[in-house]
């Protein structure tokens, strides 16, 4: 969504906190260098640095210690040197102002508003209970009035207190008021979000988990299995669960597709595709993952197996096309808007689809192959005309195939690991190819294990696998959002290109042609219950709300910082 997109991009400000020692020397340098400008104004050493190395000092040594004590994430050296070095800068920023209204306004104003920002920083990335962070958070600008009161003289003590109570004040309120949308919507702030998702970034933490469970539902929703047998060799089991492997990283069931194939390793030949599931159904721990493994062993005592099968027969409506192959009395349908943007579709898409195959078929394996990405986008309703293209598609496909002919089959599987990563947009399952053959009639269904396919790259790969002998060719993927550590977008095709991917790809059909033989099979469709989800909306809701949070950010932060700067500016110019 664009939504999500303009939320991604605040993460280009993320960095690597510099060494503490690296900070400790510019915490002193910066001192020296405010009594190099003073004495450049002035022609006289006023040891006015100190009053700003001194509480950097003091905060960088004592801030990890007190953070450490109370807080949920860690919180290092490293973090606590930056932390100093940014607040004395700060301070320094305002001493412009001292050109203006003082020298004591300037550093009454700045230590007060260090205090801010420390408070605001430690309860996002140490712990989002903002009361337990005051203390670090107020060292240096405690360390900073003490100093002030030597060098300004006791006049000081009146001005620097009203500072501390009135940023204390404000940052307090704008934190609650920052946090109050969010709780209103999913009972939990938007600071926890924060904290949590900060933390998943900087530690690797599973902590998001933690705050999904507290906006979860629980849902049953079907997956649908393609069971298929040969003598002397691995079973082939093609999945179709309709459930979304996301949001992220190794957060919630990022990788849940390659859990299923690891789970039934000694059993057969796992592959997972992608079934209707936007991430309104992402599993909120990879534990979720038993609910379907539960199913797929529970329909094995359904399946009728038969030795037939129909050739491949690809049928377009509008922007969609289908390829459709039918295992006995059950229909596989492979679905792509290639090279229009091919994205999630809503589970009651294929719910629908499931309903009208109802009186023709045992069994529909609706795949949304997700193999060709422009921009991360809308998911398809089936109320928008996408949406309606894909089921009349469907409904047509279905009739299509009901008087194929059957004939016998063999079936072949192999997988591939290519030299790639997930930060290359290849999730750890690598490659996965599934071929059929039918009447001398050769299909190669290529899995991707990864999130969607670079515009374009569906078709490179297609021409590269014909080109090998095959007669009909379709590029999938699992969606597994393992390589979207940050971004919704990380395509096959995109940090690597087609010419690179191309030989692991031949190799992979290569490897499942060789590996043919005489197979029968069957289907079967199971309920995956109580698997506890993101729930409906939830993800358009918070990115909704986090969205208006950071859209309100500035004017709030602007009337807060305001009302500060004049009552701390009347004090001062009363007492000083």
């Amino acid at each position: 969504m664009k939504r999500e997109v303009k939320t991604e991009s605040l993460t280009k400000y993320l960095f690597d906190a510099p060494k503490w020692g690296v900070s400790l020397v510019l915490i002193i340098l910066l001192g020296l260098a405010a009594d190099g400008v003073a004495f450049l104004f002035t022609g006289k050493i006023w040891w006015i640095g100190f009053a700003f190395s001194i509480p950097g000092v003091a905060a960088l040594i004592l801030t990890k210690p007190f953070v450490s004590a109370t807080a949920r994430q860690e919180f290092t050296w490293n973090r606590s040197g930056l932390l100093a070095l940014a607040s004395e800068v700060f301070m320094l920023l305002w001493m412009i102002t001292a050109l203006f209204l003082g020298i004591g306004f300037a550093y009454v104003f700045g230590v007060g508003f260090i205090l801010a920002i420390r408070l605001v920083v430690l309860a996002a990335v140490a712990d989002y209970r903002f009361g337990r962070m005051y203390a670090p958070a107020a060292i240096q600008t405690f360390a900073g009035a003490i100093v002030g009161v030597w060098y300004f003289g006791p006049g000081f003590i009146i001005p620097v207190v009203v500072s501390i109570v009135v940023f204390s004040v404000g940052v307090i309120v704008f934190l609650l008021l920052f946090d109050l949308p969010m709780k209103r919507t999913s009972g939990v702030g938007a600071m926890h979000f924060v904290n949590a998702f900060l933390a998943h970034l900087t530690n690797g933490s599973n902590d998001l988990e933690e705050y999904f469970h507290h906006i979860s539902e629980y849902v049953s929703v079907p997956e649908t299995t393609f069971f298929f047998k040969r003598a002397g060799k691995p079973d082939i089991w093609f999945v179709i669960p309709n459930l979304h492997p996301g949001p992220m990283a190794e957060i919630g069931g990022s990788n849940f597709p390659k859990i299923l194939h690891d789970v039934f390793a000694d059993e057969a030949v796992v592959i997972v595709s992608h079934g209707c599931a936007s991430h309104d159904l992402n599993l909120i721990s990879n534990r979720e993952t038993k609910s379907i493994t539960k199913a797929i062993r529970e329909s094995l005592d359904s399946v009728e197996y038969t030795g037939h099968a129909s050739r491949p027969v690809r049928t377009s409506f509008g922007t969609v096309s289908i390829l459709s192959q039918r295992f006995g009395d059950s229909l596989l349908m492979i679905t792509t808007r290639s090279p229009e943007m091919t994205e999630d579709m809503d589970y009651s898409i294929g719910r629908i689809v499931m309903g009208e195959s109802k009186g023709r078929y045992e069994n529909i394996g609706f795949v949304d192959a997700h193999n060709c990405m422009t921009a991360v986008t809308n998911i398809i309703y089936p109320s928008t005309k996408t949406g309606n293209e894909f089921i009349s598609g469907a409904d047509e496909a279905m009739n299509g195939m009901l008087d194929a002919e059957m004939l016998p089959f063999s079936v072949g599987a192999a997988q591939v690991i290519p030299p790639f990563g997930r930060g290359e947009g290849f999730a750890d399952m690598g490659i996965l190819a599934m071929v059929t053959e039918v009447a001398g009639i050769k299909t190669a269904y290529v899995l991707f294990d990864g999130n969607n396919v670079q515009m374009g790259v569906r078709e490179t790969l297609q021409n590269a696998v014909l080109g090998l002998g095959l007669d009909e060719v379709e590029i999938l993927t699992t969606d597994s959002h393992v390589v979207n550590s940050v971004s919704g977008r990380n395509p096959i095709g995109d940090a690597v290109s087609p010419s690179e991917i191309i030989p692991y790809v031949s190799e992979a059909v290569l490897k499942a042609v060789e590996d043919l033989s005489p197979a029968s099979g069957g289907a079967a469709t199971n309920m995956c219950e109580e698997v506890e989800v993101f729930g409906p909306s939830r993800i358009v809701q918070l990115t909704s709300t986090v969205n208006a949070i950071v859209t309100n950010l500035l004017p709030l932060a602007t009337l807060l910082l305001t009302t500060a700067f004049l009552l701390i500016m009347v004090v001062c110019m009363i007492v000083l």
